[in-house]
């Protein structure tokens, strides 16, 4: 069932994204010290407790971001366009407005706008914590709202007495049992990636049917990640639309490098991962190392070519940009390809295809027996070179890990195999058993004694919320211990030292007197 809807709006940098995280429990939205950080709506869900502690009444909550009327770039309309787009289908609004401040024309001219609606308003004063005496200035009580009430968004004073107020202002009410709800593995996880301004806004509304994301051609426009659940065919996806990520030279201020930490945590917890390249400048050297943050995160990835429709063509044009980009990416030999233009939409609806079938194959599951039956024919083709002056013995295969696929081989020997023939192996398994576009952990032990084949059964990576953040290096348990036994430093052996020679002795009268020493002569001549 639709859930009652409340929007967060004010000024920029009045802490509305701080709220929004404190009211969802979550880290969603990206927050910074620099004005105009949130430029695209961010939705979540509040659950509000009885005094028992049990969940009792949920709403949406969205964010939006700070309304400028006087701002004339590109920018800055589109911003207020989206928030104005937000407070139309809401059924609550709360305006933040900032204690320290004061009351603005800002805030006055938002003021009567909201007031025009004709929906309830909730006037919030953020950032009391700091303020002398703890009351809010007074002009705010001219502003024309019956109640103000005072807060602090980032220690959290006052939010139980504003999610009150919120309540008895909804035009309806949803219990958690009627609201509608799917569990996070049931969703098909793709976030949209790549180099900045080469279309991940424009693809992102094209596949939505509506203006989602702020779209514009200044490049760095999308700042935060932006989470869209939808469905097709019956299919739940959840679309994630991030910001794109420049060479690292030219990364300096603090809220763009938040802005790829979060592209990176997007990857992490997304199936698929779209990398979209630009038709007209090609294949870049900062499209290869995103290429690279995705393979680490473990996801999926498609090559998406975009602005097809601005490349003159003939015959041969795709063929020739197939062949070059295979050339300069060729750790994803693997990963199919598409070319889309996502401004016309040409072929933009087969995406869907390429996306599920990529999808089943990151969570392909291969019973043990399957697999020792293909170790044995891997190395009956081509027995593994010698390593370090000794021939490592292959003992059995299986899989210990899904989304990515992961598998582990047991040898006689702790010293690993060729590279070549780890390479063998991963390309014999994709033609094999189908894994395209998903990268493969494939790591190589020692058996150990009373170890034996474990039975037919493959982890599943831990699928994240998306207000949870984690590090593009995740890996599965198996080989996180391969890597510290790795790092654990090797012990030096102890070389015995030789006895030095003993110096030459004249022997002394006398029975218990030591023997005298003598001299050497040198045998330099001078």
């Amino acid at each position: 069932m639709k859930l009652p809807l409340v929007a967060l709006c004010g000024r920029p940098n009045v802490g509305k994204s701080t709220l929004f995280n404190r009211l969802t429990r979550s880290r969603a939205a990206l927050v910074h010290d620099l004005p105009g950080m949130t430029r695209d709506r961010s939705y979540g869900r509040v659950t509000c407790l009885s005094e028992e502690g049990d969940p009792e009444e949920v709403f949406e909550l969205v964010d939006t971001g700070g309304l400028d009327f006087e701002g004339d770039d590109v920018i800055t309309a589109g911003i207020t366009r989206m928030a104005s787009a937000a407070l139309a289908e809401a059924h609550v609004v709360v305006l933040l407005v900032d204690g320290h401040d004061g009351c603005t024309t800002g805030d006055e001219e938002i003021a009567q706008r909201l007031l025009r609606l004709g929906k309830p308003v909730i006037l919030v004063v953020n950032k009391v914590d700091g303020m002398k005496g703890g009351a809010p200035d007074g002009a705010f009580y001219s502003l024309g709202f019956d109640e103000i009430l005072g807060i602090s968004a980032s220690h959290g004073s006052g939010v139980a007495e504003l999610l009150e107020a919120t309540r008895t202002r909804l035009p309806f009410h949803r219990t958690p049992e009627e609201a509608e709800h799917h569990e996070l593995d049931e969703e098909l996880r793709f976030a949209i990636i790549g180099r900045p301004n080469v279309g991940k806004s424009s693809l992102a509304n094209r596949l939505l049917g509506y203006e989602r994301s702020l779209v514009s051609d200044v490049a760095g426009t999308t700042r935060d990640t932006v989470d869209t659940v939808f469905t097709v065919d019956e299919q739940v996806y959840r679309l994630i639309d991030t910001a794109g990520i420049r060479r690292k030279g030219k990364t300096h201020e603090g809220a763009e490098k938040l802005s790829i930490l979060k592209a990176k945590q997007a990857m992490a917890r997304a199936d698929v991962s779209l990398l979209l390249i630009d038709a007209v400048e090609g294949v870049t050297h900062q499209d290869a190392v995103i290429a690279g943050y995705a393979h680490e995160a473990g996801a999926a990835v498609i090559l998406v070519v975009n602005k097809w429709d601005l490349v003159e063509k003939d015959g041969y044009t795709s063929l020739a940009m197939e062949d070059k980009i295979r050339q300069d990416l060729g750790f994803l030999a693997h990963a199919p390809m598409i070319f889309i233009s996502a401004l016309s939409g040409q072929r933009v609806t087969k995406l869907f295809t390429h996306i599920r079938e990529v999808a089943a194959t990151h969570a392909l599951r291969v019973p043990t027996s399957k697999l020792n039956a293909f170790l044995k024919d891997c190395v009956d083709a081509m027995s593994p070179h010698m390593v370090e002056g000794k021939l490592p013995k292959l003992y059995f295969m299986v899989q210990v890990g899904m989304r990515p696929p992961s598998f582990v081989i047991k040898t006689n020997t702790d010293r690993g195999l060729h590279f070549s023939y780890v390479r063998y192996l991963e390309n014999r398994l994709r033609e094999v058993f189908g894994f395209i576009g998903t990268p493969i952990r494939l790591s190589i032990q020692k058996k150990q004694k009373g170890d034996e084949a474990p039975l037919e059964e493959a982890k599943v990576r831990r699928i994240l919320d998306p207000g949870e953040g984690l590090k593009p290096g995740f890996r599965n348990e198996a080989f996180r211990g391969q890597k510290e036994e790795k790092a654990k430093p090797k012990v030096k052996r102890k070389i015995a030292e030789k006895p030095k020679p003993a110096a030459k002795q004249a022997p002394r009268k006398g029975k218990d007197l030591p023997r005298k020493r003598v001299r050497q002569k040198s045998l330099k001549r001078g």
